[in-house]
């Protein structure tokens, strides 16, 4: 069958993560850990930092929620799930397009073992409402089609959805139309959604709550300060106590305006209430946060080595999980099949579904649900209208609007993309600064 809108996006996509994982993993040594035995900083960046802002904001927005269970949808290589089932108890769950990264190698402090689906975000494998709460972070703006993928967000989670993206949001049309303009979406894993607040309304609803996701004005340097000068004053931060201080200030939440860049959302299903904002408690769920964040670091490196000691001693290796590993009923109550929506039954090595009769292979337990039909693009798109918008026309034509202008990312540059480029090169522009709102 030949490969539908996106497909080859998807699997450039993967190839380009997966090869990303290595090279990562390769390259950890004591010298790159950022804490001390401790949990003080010891070579703090902006981007670890900035990871902590985020995770702060998902987790306080969390503590508002109701939330017995939680998947992480393009997980990656991050331990969000780890995070809230520690805080809140909850069941969590892994689901990532890059089979690799789903798998339950490093041990039951991460939890992937019978927590973990390799799936796509455009057709997920999960039964309606399957979770409480679905986090997808830092992957709105890669997605190829991505009203879709939002309506399937939308319809695996019963109380809530939360997304961030540092990128997707545009602080008008202009500058979403000069984004669009310098993306070049031939790259893997490019940026290549860009949305204003009005799109996201219109795809979430009026009841949208939404914050910037990065305020400079409140961070310990400036964006357009010199790297140099960046980079000296986060290694500066070499304490507990102004470390805490200085993610408190930057997380605080703030609307949308100078010096802010980025945007956290979430979405709530129709009677599910939101607790009231406890500001006089970030203190405490930072000093949280940099504790289990240093003790993952930790962890992670102890198993890299641990791996490292096995590949030459495999003797030494206590028994893990078996390959032919069934799926846990657990996980298997709330999947279904990608294609037809149909039940999925466990098989011989593999997850078998009653509607179809499509074969899907599992790996140590963890079900490989990629999709294995196209689906009919205008069906496909009229049942994520539907999904998102029932029965208000407005917002409906609104988001048929949307999903037209965003097919256009799926084409090659054309004259006009490759002229500007041209143009900005020689002359330099701010084509490329995406997501920060107007400094005044």
């Amino acid at each position: 069958m030949a490969a539908g809108p996106g497909e080859h996006t998807e699997r450039q996509t993967s190839s380009w993560l997966a090869s990303g994982l290595h090279e990562s993993v390769a390259s950890l040594g004591v010298e790159t850990l950022v804490y001390d035995d401790q949990a003080a900083p010891e070579r703090l960046t902006k981007e670890h930092f900035e990871h902590l802002v985020r995770k702060l904001k998902i987790l306080r927005w969390l503590d508002r929620l109701p939330c017995e269970s939680f998947l992480d949808v393009g997980a990656g290589a991050d331990h969000v799930p780890v995070l809230v089932r520690e805080r809140r108890g909850a069941d969590t769950y892994y689901g990532d397009l890059v089979h690799e990264l789903n798998l339950p190698r490093a041990g039951e402090r991460v939890g992937k073992l019978d927590h973990a689906v390799t799936l796509d975000l455009r057709r997920l494998p999960f039964r309606d409402g399957a979770f409480d709460v679905v986090l997808a972070s830092e992957v709105l703006e890669h997605l190829v089609r991505p009203v879709e993928a939002i309506a399937e967000l939308v319809r695996v989670a019963r109380r809530a959805v939360i997304m961030t993206s540092l990128e997707a949001l545009a602080p008008d049309r202009v500058r979403r139309f000069l984004s669009h303009v310098a993306v070049d979406v031939r790259r893997p894993h490019v940026e290549r959604n860009f949305l204003t607040i009005a799109e996201f309304r219109a795809l979430l609803g009026s009841d949208l709550r939404h914050e910037a996701l990065l305020s400079y004005p409140d961070a310990p340097a400036n964006l357009f300060w010199p790297r140099e000068r960046i980079d000296a004053t986060f290694a500066a931060i070499r304490d507990r106590p102004s470390m805490e201080a200085a993610l408190v200030r930057a997380a605080r939440p703030v609307p949308h305006g100078p010096g802010t860049m980025g945007i956290l959302l979430m979405w709530t299903a129709p009677g599910v209430e939101v607790a009231p904002a406890r500001p006089e408690q970030d203190a405490a769920l930072a000093r949280w946060l940099i504790d289990e964040v240093a003790s993952l670091e930790y962890y992670a490196f102890a198993v890299i080595c641990a791996h490292g000691l096995l590949s030459r001693r495999p003797d030494l290796e206590p028994p893990g999980p078996v390959l032919e590993r069934p799926v846990a009923p657990a996980l298997l109550a709330r999947l279904q099949c990608p294609d037809c929506r149909g039940p999925i039954v466990q098989a011989t090595a593999a997850l078998r579904c009653t509607g179809c009769g499509t074969t899907f292979p599992t790996e140590f337990g963890v079900p490989i649900l990629h999709p294995t039909r196209t689906p009919d693009e205008a069906t496909a798109r009229t049942e994520a209208v539907q999904r998102l918008c029932g029965s208000d026309a407005t917002r409906a034509a609104a988001v048929r609007r949307l999903a037209a202008r965003l097919r256009r990312n799926e084409r090659p540059p054309g004259t006009l993309k490759r002229a500007a480029w041209r143009v900005e090169h020689a002359l330099g522009s701010p084509l490329r600064r995406r997501g920060l709102w107007p400094v005044e």
